[in-house]
């Protein structure tokens, strides 16, 4: 399965709330220090594919634009 599921979002509105002074619309989670490896890993293991690093970066991204960061 492709994109993110229901599951995996909620974890991600979970940490965005927590820190949602780091992200910024041009958010990268390679550059991100305070990005979890334990959530990387729940994440990958609900639902680990190819583009699951990418998915999570626009997920982040478009959050963050819709708030206006």
């Amino acid at each position: 399965m492709r994109g993110l599921t229901v599951k995996q979002k909620r974890l991600l509105d979970a940490w965005y709330e927590e820190n949602k002074k780091d992200v910024w619309v041009g958010f990268d989670l390679g550059r991100c220090d305070n990005f979890p490896l334990s959530l990387l890993r729940q994440l990958e293991q609900i639902n680990d594919s190819e583009i699951l690093y990418p998915e999570i970066n626009r997920y982040l991204q478009d959050k963050a634009m819709n708030e206006g960061r």
